[in-house]
């Protein structure tokens, strides 16, 4: 049995925030074909859930970095957290230092309404400057970040941690890039959490436990299958550890030249179904060998 594992963001959601006619297809035509597809993201579960409910598709799904597992039927497989106590020891520092953040649980996404109003402020006033083309995209989709599925907003951190709840991952945005270096330093430091990134204007933070390529080869144990001839196709820094687990790694057109040259192939935009080219000439390849 094969995998394809296929990260969201800036791979199979286009910039509308959609999923392809095209894309639906290929993923449809690999699943017939006995291959199994996973969908591997920093999204929530429950975010992704709608967008595949919209798309009429049904795929193992990763979620929140590698926090969570969930099966095509929608029952929970894994789930990594993040101690309380450590949750609030991040929040605060970004707090203190007002960064605009967003707390993951398995209910839902919490963030502060100061905080996203402030970001939105910020987001505006960029937009009506002239940017280059590299920060007009980086706006984009910082924007598009808030079309995702669940959010509360709440007053203050405090409220995040008064919920009874799983905490799976702390995403933190900004702008600045000295202010971000300084916040990936800060919590790289602690032995029990991964600092990945899927954007330049932002970090997430899980349990060192969670990542998109660990959560791949625990699928494929539990369901005991091989990473062999598994192929995952991604576009930012929160895909390497994926890329790392696979024979077949493949960066999206628009992703960066650091992501381009650690993968073995690459494939079209996500503007021009680049998921959909890979998943064909990936299908090709396998036939072939058989």
């Amino acid at each position: 049995m094969g995998y394809i594992a296929i990260d969201l963001d800036g791979t199979l959601l286009n910039h509308q925030n959609e999923i392809s006619e095209e894309n639906i297809k290929a993923i449809k035509y690999a699943q017939e074909s006995g291959i199994e597809v996973v969908i591997s993201t920093g999204r929530a579960y429950f975010d992704v859930q709608n967008i595949c409910e919209k798309a009429e598709i049904s795929t193992f799904v990763i979620g929140t970095n590698g926090s969570t597992i969930h099966s095509k039927d929608g029952m929970k497989i894994s789930s990594i957290t993040i101690a309380k106590d450590r949750v609030e020891a991040i929040v605060k520092w970004l707090d203190e230092r007002n960064f605009y953040y967003e707390v993951f649980t398995d209910k839902a996404i919490y963030t502060l309404k100061n905080g996203r109003e402030q970001f939105q402020n910020e987001i505006n006033r960029l937009k009506s400057t002239d940017l280059d083309e590299y920060m007009k995209e980086l706006v984009q989709v910082a924007e598009r970040q808030f079309d995702q599925f669940g959010y509360v907003l709440v007053d203050n951190y405090h409220d995040i941690l008064n919920k009874e709840e799983e905490f799976l991952n702390i995403l933190a945005c900004s702008f600045d890039k000295k202010k971000l270096e300084e916040a990936w330093n800060q919590f790289k430091e602690y032995n029990e959490l991964m600092v990945v990134s899927s954007a330049d204007h932002n970090i997430e933070i899980t349990n060192k436990s969670a990542s998109k390529g660990l959560a791949l080869e625990k699928l494929a144990f539990l369901m005991n299958g091989s990473l062999d001839q598994a192929m995952a196709i991604g576009d930012s820094n929160n895909d390497l550890s994926m890329f790392q687990k696979v024979r077949h790694s493949v960066a999206m057109d628009n992703a960066n030249d650091d992501i381009k040259a650690v993968c073995t192939t690459t494939t079209l935009s996500n503007d021009q179904n680049g998921v959909a080219h890979a998943i064909y000439q990936y299908m090709e390849n396998l036939a072939i060998k058989k």
